[in-house]
């Protein structure tokens, strides 16, 4: 296969998987290193994308973003899988501060959600329900108010 075939298979590639859904730009570098194309032609693929606008890593951040946070994700989990999906750190602080999340509140709905309105009536219910919590990105400090707030309104 030719350099040019092997470049109109890659932008096709890159076409198909953006038509399903946005990517970020190491998410396509490593699909289309997976299927085999050469690092020139995915750069070339990848630039083309950019240029035309089909590809934007500051489109995808804000719709991961909204997708993570409407996912009852706190700020430490969402930091953490940026990373891995390629979200430079400054875009993501940018994109966050459009956003302005509550933490506080997050964490509440995302404890009403998952264990309801009643307050624990347990040590080992609240150490529970803190795990999920910090395992869910949030931090201890939001914890605690969402706690709090799950108790005030329970007693209301």
């Amino acid at each position: 296969m030719t350099q040019a075939e092997e470049q109109i298979q890659a932008d096709e590639v890159v076409v198909r998987l953006l038509g399903r859904r946005e990517h970020s730009a190491l998410e396509l570098k490593q699909k289309l290193r997976q299927r085999g194309f050469s690092n020139a032609v995915i750069e070339q693929a990848l630039a083309k994308a950019q240029e035309h606008g089909w590809q934007s890593d500051q489109r995808y951040t804000e719709i991961w973003l909204r997708q993570a946070l409407l996912g009852g994700n706190g700020w430490l989990k969402i930091k953490a899988q940026a990373a891995t999906k390629g979200i430079d750190e400054e875009l993501l602080q940018s994109t966050l501060a459009k956003e302005n999340p509550d933490w506080r509140e997050l964490c509440y709905e995302r404890l009403c959600k998952k264990f309801g309105e009643q307050p624990p009536q347990t040590p080992k219910e609240r150490d529970k329900i803190m795990r999920h919590l910090l395992n869910r990105g949030f931090r201890f400090d939001e914890i605690k108010a969402a706690l709090a707030m799950q108790s005030d309104a329970f007693a209301d």
